[in-house]
């Protein structure tokens, strides 16, 4: 989501892919000290949390094309689909496809069954919600949007498998991950997550960042 961000405000950045090694580092928790990605380094500001790294791009690199002005009613539906994707819709698919992480062995089966059902009314509601435009909010592209589209990518493939959620119930879901595949932004954002920066296009990524 904040790759997505930073490609539609169009300032340079680079990106340091990690492993859970380098998350251990010395190198890597001197940026986060809780070890997590996302993490961002601007200038002498660290800021962790996907959630709040996009508020800052938002506030401090503002251009009404991501985020909408302070203040106006359009910025609280930002604050509310914010915290939705973060503290229910990311945690809904932590269970279903992590659930070793949650229960022992022998209940690993029933709980992914139980959290399957939860993320399917979850993606009902979003699907029950996204504006006609397409996007989060009837406006157009936002940093809900990077964000949700980042979350939401989980329902075709995740790092440890493919635990994958069947679609059909859900055309709005649907036409949003074809409106987001064809943007440059998104497009940009992926190649650079598969290391095939020599393909962007229009794009100012700076290269890839080193943990020394």
């Amino acid at each position: 989501g904040s790759q997505i961000t930073l490609e539609w405000l169009k300032t340079p950045y680079q990106v340091g892919i990690t492993t859970p090694e380098i998350r251990q580092s010395e190198q890597f928790r001197k940026i986060n000290p809780a070890g997590k990605v996302g993490a961002l380094k601007d200038s002498d500001v660290v800021v962790g949390e996907n959630l709040a790294i996009l508020l800052y791009l938002a506030d401090n690199y503002a251009s009404n094309a991501v985020c909408p002005p302070y203040g106006s009613n359009d910025r609280a539906l930002i604050y509310q689909w914010l915290s939705y994707v973060s503290s229910t819709l990311h945690p809904a698919f932590q269970h279903f496809n992590y659930p070793n992480r949650f229960v022992e062995d022998d209940y690993v089966d029933k709980f992914r069954e139980l959290a399957e059902t939860r993320l399917l009314v979850i993606l009902q509601y979003i699907d029950n919600n996204l504006s006609e435009s397409g996007f989060f909010l009837p406006t157009g592209p936002t940093i809900v949007d990077a964000q949700a589209y980042g979350l939401l990518r989980w329902c075709k493939k995740h790092s440890r498998g493919e635990n994958l959620i069947d679609l059909t119930a859900f055309p709005k879901i649907r036409n949003f991950f074809a409106i987001m595949e064809q943007n440059p932004a998104v497009q940009n954002a992926l190649l650079i997550e598969q290391q095939q920066s020599q393909q962007l296009k229009d794009s100012l990524f700076a290269g890839y960042f080193e943990f020394k």
